[in-house]
């Protein structure tokens, strides 16, 4: 290999070097700010494409190699699979599927994380093509400069991600990318021969320059940041907040940090589950309450991990042994954690190479590879549901309480902004119950009986200075589970109760039984809040507050007749005479609820039937719908095809630099590359005259475009003419000269 070579090869390397560089400075902040993980998996994709452009590796090739690995990548992260399998490859084009027809139905929230991952990679593959062909053809990437400094900019104030070192390396990038670009460019506008020395000798200066720059803006005084936005950014973010306070579906979602405004219905499925009985589902716990809605402590995510079979540390302890059931959960959204019944033992899934972890602030448990986050789209459990004495519970004392170790501070947290009447309201409702248990339930039946309502339309979102529990409990009094769940928790932790926010699902709908067996389907709509307190001697014990749910039948009435032990609802429990009437309700609820079954499942009959006539009609409808899709796609297609056309002298030297780099350089041929580029010449108006020769009229074509590359490119072309295709020249000098004329074509 010659020295001018290795120098143009050495370049080209520092160049994809510092390219790679800036390329880590768009995909720190968006992982971070997005959580999207997996960072190094990404790095790998872009050092994949960097490197088939260095190499020049063949088009269909390099397009395979790429192809594959975005293939292995969803495979890997979303269902938990090292290598390539049938089944995982199946789940994968569904879920594509999937998300194509809400794509087209503008469901943007059905799209799945898959289909997103598939998008950003497109995304991400197009932008180091379009980085190539800057670098290579048109030697300068300003553009992409520019670009990034100005996303920097925006993340930065907008976001809570500080870029103040990222500008400042993409800056130092960025000028050191510019200034090697504008040397090549020197040697290429020249009959210099390209040398080591010469070359370094010209990039000595642009270093000391940027480092001699670089030292001053550090040691120069810094003005200070300005304190208030200005107007323009903070109509957008105005604008922003106001988009984000409009009507919201209702779901699961991970942000409690603003909680508030109203819901709409949403009966997509979640999951599916194969069990003994009905019940809620809990995902996790939050213990820092705001004022405006729930956060977890910042900084590091502490965890316990365990294995299939293994004992799950949880603080909820599980109930008797011989009490254990099996549930099966089936996902149907891509949801990385477990949903967990209450007096969860193990995970019982047959062994595969996954492992978990449960956080142990929230209580949330994941299934993971390697560290990272996994989907785990089907597993059983066992489960043993806890059950607790209402003569241990009605023996609770509030003094009790101050016995309890430091660790349980944290569930006692409340904001310094909290209003007084808040903690005074508690004391009014709980005033008359001695034990801890009958405070607890005194806060429940409260919001039964004193003018609260559950909505999901008619809620409010607290102003600025405003306390959201404040709010509720006083002004409003119209809310849902959020409302009702996150002010028990506030009232509890005012009377010194430990208390916490526990978020999952309530119970789903019966839509089958086989057994003893019953399939529940749980869909959005079940997206639930409720509160866990703890009580010294009994545990954490769950309480439901909303008005219109169930609730937990838990408890063990074992104070008149411990023979006859029988669970009731802590929430039912308000007196003695109460207990009886509701027992009787209950007799009466259990009655009317399967004729209600036994009704529901003769309307499943008729439903069926209807369906059956109904499904021919949308048949036909289907029919309809999609001649009308093929006739946009046939008008879509016609009008493509005469904008092509009529600009076939703008994308066609486009693409003929695509085909050709797709090929690669030892599959091109001479003759090939000067007759499309005499076709190309005649359509921009540049047409060889009849008896003019080859020289001449590159002589005309040189003097109209102010080079010499055609004359150069001739004398190639006429000397492989007469030499039975000797051609004594470097080919990469052959295709330089003439990606250079193609574009100046279009230029």
């Amino acid at each position: 290999m010659s020295n001018s070579s290795i120098v143009k090869w050495t370049s080209l390397m520092g160049l994809y070097l510092i390219i790679f560089w800036m390329l880590v400075e768009w995909l720190m902040p968006i992982v971070q700010l997005t959580s999207t993980g997996h960072l190094g998996l990404f790095l790998v994709f872009i050092v994949l494409c960097l490197g088939s452009n260095i190499v020049n590796l063949n088009g269909v090739l390099s397009f395979a190699i790429k192809f594959l690995y975005i293939i292995w990548f969803l495979m890997y992260v979303y269902l938990g699979t090292k290598f390539f399998s049938v089944d995982s490859m199946m789940k994968i084009a569904g879920d594509f599927g999937i998300s194509v027809k809400a794509l087209i139905a503008g469901d943007w929230n059905d799209v799945t994380d898959s289909f997103r991952s598939i998008l950003f990679f497109v995304l991400l593959w197009m932008t180091i093509y379009l980085i190539h062909h800057w670098l290579t053809v048109k030697h300068t990437v300003v553009y992409f400069f520019l670009t990034t400094i100005i996303f920097l900019c925006l993340i930065d104030s907008l976001t809570k991600y500080n870029a103040d070192s990222a500008i400042i390396r993409v800056m130092v990038l960025g000028t050191l990318l510019m200034g090697v670009l504008f040397v090549n460019r020197l040697f290429n506008g020249s009959q210099v021969k390209l040398q080591a020395k010469h070359y370094t000798m010209l990039l000595i200066p642009l270093v000391l320059m940027i480092i001699g720059s670089s030292v001053f803006a550090f040691l120069m005084p810094k003005k200070q940041a300005i304190v208030n936005t200005p107007d323009s950014i903070a109509k957008l973010m105005d604008w922003k907040n106001g988009q984000n306070a409009g009507i919201g579906k209702i779901g699961y979602v991970e942000d409690d940090s603003k909680l508030g405004g109203p819901f709409e219905e949403d009966s997509r499925p979640v999951f599916e589950v194969a069990a003994k009985v009905n019940q809620y589902w809990r995902i996790e716990t939050k213990n820092i309450y705001t004022g405006k809605g729930w956060v977890r402590k910042p900084g590091d995510v502490y965890v316990h991990t365990f294995e299939y079979g293994e004992d799950i540390p949880m603080s909820l302890k599980p109930g008797k042994e011989k009490n254990t059931d099996v549930a099966t959960i089936t996902l149907k959204k891509d949801y990385k954690f477990i949903m967990q019944p209450y007096g969860l033992k193990s995970i019982d899934q047959p062994n595969d190479e996954k492992s978990f972890y449960i956080e142990i602030d929230g209580e949330k448990i994941r299934p993971s590879i390697n560290e990272q986050k996994v989907l785990l789209p089907k597993y059983s459990m066992s489960y043993s549901t806890p059950e607790y004495s209402l003569k241990a519970l009605e023996k609770t004392k509030m003094s009790d309480l101050r016995k309890l170790p430091k660790e349980y501070d944290q569930y006692l947290q409340l904001p310094v902004t909290l209003p007084e009447r808040v903690n005074n309201l508690a004391k009014e409702i709980t005033k008359g119950e001695k034990n801890v248990y009958d405070k607890a339930n005194a806060i429940v039946s409260y919001f039964q009986y004193n003018g609260y309502q559950y909505s999901r339309t008619d809620v409010a979102v607290p102003k600025e200075g405003q306390d959201y529990v404040d709010q509720f409990l006083f002004d409003t009094k119209s809310g849902y589970c959020d409302n009702f769940s996150t002010s028990m928790v506030v009232m509890l932790r005012t009377l010194g109760i430990p208390a916490r926010w526990v978020k999952g699902f309530s119970e789903g709908d019966e839509v089958s039984s086989d057994n003893g067996t019953h399939r529940f389907v749980v869909t959005n709509n079940n997206a639930h809040s409720w509160v866990e307190a703890y009580i010294l001697g009994v545990g954490w014990m769950s309480f439901e507050p909303t008005i219109g749910f169930d609730g937990f039948d838990n408890v063990l009435n074992d104070v008149k007749d411990e023979e006859n032990e029988g669970t009731i609802n802590p929430k039912q429990k308000e007196n003695e005479k109460a207990k009886e009437e509701k027992q009787k309700k209950a007799e009466q609820k259990k009655k009317a609820k399967q004729e209600k079954e036994q009704a529901k499942k003769e309307e499943k009959k008729k439903q069926q039937q209807l369906e059956d006539k109904q499904s021919q009609n949308e048949t036909k409808t289907t029919s309809k719908q999609w001649n009308k899709v093929i006739t946009i796609f046939a008008v879509i297609v016609l009008i493509l095809t005469a904008l092509g056309y009529l600009t076939r002298k703008k994308w066609m030297p486009k693409w003929l630099l695509l085909k050709y780099r797709f090929k690669g350089k030892n599959n091109i041929t001479i003759d090939r590359l000067y007759n499309d580029l005499l076709h190309q010449l005649s359509l921009n108006g540049l047409s060889k005259e009849e008896g003019q020769t080859l020289s001449e009229f590159a002589k005309l074509v040189d003097k109209k475009l102010g080079t010499d590359h055609m004359s150069n490119l001739t004398n190639i072309y006429e000397e492989y003419l007469y030499s039975n295709g000797a051609s004594t020249m470097d080919k990469d000098k052959i295709i330089e000269c003439w990606e250079y004329l193609i574009n100046r074509i279009t230029g």
